[in-house]
């Protein structure tokens, strides 16, 4: 069937190929006709009306049918769709499944059954409105367009699978955020409770340390550090305590520490101007142990932060 439409032209069509014999009289012979310069018909009118009445043949009347084949441009294109169809039919009618034997011919045949388009960059899929999309989430969203149109998975099985990311996302940021808002408060209370009235000191002694060896952007960005149960490193209760140990060596006793190493040496200073005071002021006072050892931790820590300089 197929041959008789794409066979060559009919036997009664002429041809310019019968060679002829010589003329030994040229002049006897009429110069030929220049060639014609207008371009070939593009269409073979007998092949295109065999074509028309296989279609009329197919449909049998059907106009739907008649429509849908004039769809195909030639016998063998609509041979290829009745393969097509045959193979879906021999499944259930369920479009026939790739596999690594598939033909480019399959290949492109079931991405324009499922929508997928043949450029990768082109592969549909976005997040939602409203999802609070990070860098991280921008770049796997990337590579999974990407892995999903290699694997020619169709769109919207896609699409089922990023829905169901953003959700777990969403809900793991919850949990996560509720997890660090709990180990912060759980992390003040129990410094508050163990350092009282030397809170702030402890602190302040961890974080001037921290910053004077990596700067305010390094700082931020160390406390901001999120650990696997979901909290920051600046709630560790272990990580912050070592810090505060560090920084009491490394400044003094941090009780009066507050502000910047200079802020805090003014302070140190004028507490023991204070208590040089007394000597005038209240001599029986300023002899007790009490202003005594203060008197001695302070110039310690005058020292440790003048060593600092």
């Amino acid at each position: 069937m197929t041959d008789q439409l794409t066979t060559g032209a009919p036997a009664s069509q002429p041809t310019n190929a019968t060679p002829t014999a010589p003329n030994p009289d040229p002049a006897a012979t009429p110069a030929p006709e220049p060639a014609s310069s207008a371009p070939a018909p593009a269409a073979d009118p007998a092949a295109d009306a065999a074509l028309q009445s296989f279609r009329e043949q197919l449909a049998g009347g059907d106009a739907a049918m008649m429509k849908q084949l004039e769809r195909y441009k030639s016998a063998d294109d609509i041979s290829k769709a009745f393969r097509e169809g045959y193979k879906n039919a021999k499944n259930g009618g369920k479009l026939v499944e790739l596999t690594d034997r598939s033909t480019p011919e399959e290949v492109k045949a079931y991405r324009e059954a499922n929508g997928i388009p043949d450029d990768a960059t082109k592969y549909p899929g976005e997040f939602r409105d409203g999802f609070e999309v990070t860098d991280a989430d921008k770049a796997i969203l990337s590579d999974f367009k990407a892995a999903m149109h290699e694997r020619n998975v169709p769109p919207k099985v896609a699409a089922a699978a990023l829905d169901w990311y953003q959700d777990f996302a969403a809900t793991q940021a919850q949990e996560l955020n509720a997890q660090l808002a709990k180990v912060a408060g759980e992390t003040q209370k129990s410094l508050r409770a163990e350092w009282g009235g030397d809170y702030d000191g402890q602190i302040g002694a961890a974080q001037e340390l921290m910053k004077a060896h990596l700067g305010e952007d390094g700082f931020g960005q160390m406390m901001g550090l999120r650990l696997m149960d979901g909290s920051r490193l600046q709630d560790s209760l272990p990580f912050v305590k070592m810090m505060a140990t560090i920084g009491a060596d490394y400044y003094g006793s941090t009780a009066i520490l507050t502000g910047d190493i200079e802020a805090a040496g003014k302070t140190l200073e004028a507490q023991k101007q204070d208590l040089l005071a007394l000597r005038v002021s209240d001599p029986e006072k300023f002899k007790s142990d009490d202003v005594q050892g203060k008197l001695t931790k302070i110039y310690a820590q005058l020292e440790k932060v003048s060593a600092r300089k």
